[in-house]
């Protein structure tokens, strides 16, 4: 299972995605990597692809962290 890590371009802050809202077309951040949804690493590809079609990746990088 794996986590999203994200990390802002501009100020370097990082979190974790809690959740992805496909109405807001945007995500539920949450500091605590205890708090992040976890995904198969199939799973986690499929929203770094909505993440990215949403335009998250404008402003901040994402990673795939192993639990």
């Amino acid at each position: 299972m794996v986590i999203i890590k994200w990390t802002n371009k501009f100020s370097n802050e990082t979190g974790y995605v809690e959740s992805v809202s496909t109405k807001g077309k945007c995500f539920v951040n949450t500091f605590e990597a205890k708090d992040a949804k976890q995904y198969t690493e199939r799973g986690a590809k499929g929203m770094l692809k909505k993440l990215e079609d949403f335009g998250e990746t404008e402003n901040n990088d994402f990673e795939l962290v192993e639990i």
